[in-house]
């Protein structure tokens, strides 16, 4: 989803009002609202240079019939304006005569302030989203909702339109546009038609989108969004006002319940303005597998790391690559092994010992001295117990590494450990810290919004476990930054120190959560410690798809520098799947899993 800089405008008239439309001209933004005086709703107009701040413009609009008709505009709705050669058009809905008819009605105007209606527009049912100073064929382009759908419609003299059967974009079953779609503005650039819509949920919740169409076929769609790039808080009421362009940036209009207006403003799209629409398509990011995969591999001779060498993390010392791999033996307990490269791509060393083994209860102790009376509760990640799945960061000098921890019986919790450089080079592998674990199972040692949906899920559950856990290598606002995952979703926790003393832990404080209609709607969990770049915090991540749930898939988003709890975007489709045959054949099949 593209980031949103949220802001919001409440504004200084009282607005207890029915009708509201904005449009541009000239980098202004003209604001018509009503607003009731003795009963009566009267039409103001005001102006403003920046979408913020507006001033009175004309006490009242005038809108002069020129036929004879019920029309009364203070019960008209769904009102678009968009600019046509020297004078603007007006169309919306509005009801006639005591079965409330819905009739498409128009108006033109030079000054904006006064308006003379036209005949009733003949062929449309429901108003749209005129496509400003455009012409196809001498034929005038208006974008309009039906039966869901959205349709196109052709007139030469904006009063009788010919609307097309075929729908231009219609709702898609696996995205977040799946129930009514209904234009919202369209917009002209760099030759191509943006077109922005609204989506209407069930549950009457809205959400945006948007399309971009051929400008020399405007019946073709170029590129159209995988994804929102706004969605309704759920829990509050919005009614949608109009979308608008302000400085190259595209501006939501919204009213609150109360009459209060919002705007959001969504970021320069800099592909409008450098690059062709038409080449959006191609944005998609596919990474690249070595020829030689894979570079890693089970060794039968070394009882430890006989049946599995996965989900390793790695970090950078001394012009090296350091690899720290889950290795897992006949006894389905895991440990850590370790190989080097000189080229990030070859191996050129790897220990025939592991370097890091269960130590504690929590884990396993010494991997192996289980309850006797008893059998393993159940698996997790294809073992019985052990530590599973480490993720590595070198803070000063010494490296961190935080794993699931896991005995078998209880739920997996996230442990932490540490050793110094220096050691680490050395290979002093005794050196490592007494683990620490950073979580609890217990739901109620959480953070509720964390826990949802396993109480959801298992009405009465107590206890749910906590995996994929790392740390930012620095500080954000003189806090450590972790990451780890409470089912379903990424969490994050500022803490101050990392000298854990096994009796405070992580709550899960801030989410990432999954997104219901995209490729990431089962599960995602954090791969690696964020990777800091001038554009932000690179986070590479795994998921599920709820309608692929057997596949495991690796997606990439970028967080805020200074507040990474902030989503700046998020990749609409993985970035790496499971279709090598090394992917899909083994322990762990139909898997790519990212962890260093």
């Amino acid at each position: 989803m593209l980031s949103l800089d949220l802001i919001r405008i409440i504004f200084f008239m009282t607005l207890k009002n029915k009708n509201l439309f904005f449009i541009d001209n000239d980098k202004k933004v003209f604001f018509f609202y009503g607003q009731k005086k003795n009963k009566k709703l009267e039409l103001k107009l005001a102006e403003s240079e920046n979408g913020f701040n507006f001033s009175l413009l004309s006490e009242k609009a005038v809108i002069k019939k020129t036929e004879k008709t019920n029309e009364n505009v203070t019960r008209g709705q769904n009102f678009h304006i968009s600019k046509t050669g020297e004078q603007y058009f007006l169309n919306y809905e509005n009801f006639v005569g005591k079965t409330k008819n819905i009739k498409v009605q128009g108006a033109l105007s030079s000054d904006l302030c006064v308006w003379k209606t036209t005949k009733t527009l003949k062929g449309i049912n429901n108003s749209g989203a005129l496509v400003p100073d455009f012409f196809y064929d001498d034929d005038q382009v208006m974008y309009l909702s039906r039966k869901n759908n959205i349709q196109i419609a052709y007139s030469k003299d904006l009063i009788k339109w010919e609307t097309e059967d075929a729908n231009v974009l219609e709702t898609r079953d696996d995205k977040f546009d799946n129930n009514k779609i209904i234009p919202a503005n369209a917009f002209v650039k760099n030759r191509e038609i943006i077109l922005f819509y609204y989506h209407i949920d069930k549950n009457k919740n809205y959400s945006v989108g948007f399309a971009i169409i051929n400008y020399d076929n405007p019946e073709k769609v170029i590129y159209r969004c995988e994804e929102a790039v706004w969605e309704q808080d759920k829990e509050a009421y919005f009614k949608p006002v109009t979308i608008t362009e302000i400085d190259g940036r595209f501006a939501l209009y919204w009213e609150k319940e109360n009459g209060d207006i919002f705007l959001i403003m969504l970021p320069p799209i800099t592909h409008y303005n450098q690059h062709s629409i038409q080449d959006l398509p191609q944005f998609k990011i596919s990474l690249n597998k070595v020829d030689h995969n894979p570079v890693l591999s089970p060794i039968p001779c070394n009882t430890w790391e006989a049946i599995a060498a996965f989900n390793p993390t790695v970090f950078e010392l001394d012009g090296k690559v350091h690899i720290l791999y889950r290795a897992m033996g006949h006894d389905a307990i895991s440990s850590v092994g370790y190989a080097v490269s000189n080229a990030r791509i070859i191996i050129h060393k790897r220990y025939d010992k592991p370097i890091y083994v269960p130590r504690e209860s929590f884990e396993g102790i010494n991997g192996v001295e289980f309850d006797k009376n008893t059998t393993p509760k159940y698996m997790s990640g294809g073992g019985w117990g052990g530590c599973e799945d480490a993720r590595a960061t070198v803070i000063d000098d010494r490296l961190y590494i935080m794993y699931a921890a896991f005995n078998g019986y209880s739920d997996p919790n996230v442990a932490i450990s540490s050793i110094s450089l220096d050691d680490f080079r050395k290979k002093k592998w005794k050196n490592w810290d007494k683990p620490v674990l950073l979580t609890n199972s217990l739901l109620s040692t959480k953070n509720p919004e964390a826990t949802e949906w396993t109480r959801a899920d298992r009405p009465g559950a107590q206890h749910t476990g906590e995996k994929d856990a790392a740390v930012l290598p620095e500080k954000i606002n003189d806090k450590y930054v972790i990451f780890h995952r409470i089912w379903p979703n990424i969490v994050i926790d500022f803490v101050d120190d990392l000298n854990f003393d096994g009796k405070t832990f992580l709550r899960g404080e801030h989410l990432i959560k999954i997104r219901p209609q995209m490729w990431d709607s089962a599960k995602i969990a954090l791969a690696a410690a964020p990777i800091k770049t001038a554009e932000g915090w690179l986070l590479i991540y795994n998921a599920v798809d709820k309608k692929d749930s057997a596949r495991y898939k690796i997606g990439a988003m970028l967080l805020d520098l200074k507040d990474p709890r902030k989503v700046i975007c998020r990749c609409s489709h993985p970035i790496l799947e499971p279709e090598e045959h090394y992917e899909n054949h083994g322990l762990k099949h139909g898997i790519v899993f990212a962890g260093g």
